[in-house]
């Protein structure tokens, strides 16, 4: 005899099975979309408190009040402060990805041969490290005590560093770059990018990002050009 599960219970002894279709499927699409919701609740109340008190000063219960989630919920997510600092860096690192010159394999497709090249460039990394000016600097100072943020921050410099070590190896292969060595000098630009962010991002420095940007790349064009001999 055929039995329909579907209007009967299963025989004795038999595990009762979840009916497959749609329904399902929605349930675990809506699940999804939840967790995805509170762990996005818990680190934007995550920095909105670090901006607010810094790192240091706020618990977690703060940004649990501040997320408006039960106390239990957060571990379900982070394993605690750090674990989320560590998140919030690695969401920094994908929206540098999301750039698209942003990667060592895109390097054929980047041209710096231009003040403006450079320019648009340093702006968008800029506006990223803007975003993250809260937590940017406390993974540096991690990243001196902590092996495991230090690989972290190699990981969102890193990439960067190269590409603009790759095109000033190139430059100075062309003759169009002062003889200086570009491991060094893309370290330097990068240093020089972070700080002026910092600056900016404090007050002390009271101009747009447009400007910052110009102006650190006609520095940093001019003082590294050069032009071919006759």
């Amino acid at each position: 005899m055929l039995v329909n599960y579907d209007c009967q219970s299963p025989p004795k002894g038999e595990p009762l099975k979840a009916k497959p279709g749609h329904e399902n499927a929605r349930g675990v699409r809506f699940a999804q979309e939840r967790s995805a919701e509170t762990r996005k609740r818990i680190l934007e109340a995550a920095r909105e408190v670090f901006s607010e008190k810094g790192y240091e000063k706020t618990s977690v219960a703060e940004i649990i009040s501040r997320a408006g989630i039960g106390h239990g919920t957060f571990w379900l997510y982070f394993r605690n402060k750090e674990d989320l600092l560590r998140h919030m860096l690695r969401e920094m690192v994908s929206e540098l990805e999301s750039l698209d010159w942003y990667r060592e394999n895109h390097l054929d497709e980047i041209t710096v041969e231009t003040v403006q090249d450079l320019e648009g460039i340093i702006r968008g990394v800029m506006e990223v490290f803007r975003r993250y000016s809260h937590i940017h600097p406390l993974v540096i100072r991690a990243s001196v005590e902590s092996e495991e943020f230090r690989r972290d921050l190699d990981e969102l410099n890193l990439p960067f560093a190269r590409i603009l070590e790759a095109k000033l190896r190139e430059h100075l292969e062309r003759g169009l770059c002062r003889d200086l060595d570009p491991e060094i000098v893309s370290r330097i630009i990068l240093a020089m990018m972070e700080f002026t962010t910092v600056q900016w991002v404090n007050g002390s420095l009271d101009c747009d990002l447009e400007k910052l940007a110009h102006n650190l790349s006609v520095i940093i064009f001019h003082t590294l050009r050069q032009e071919k001999s006759e």
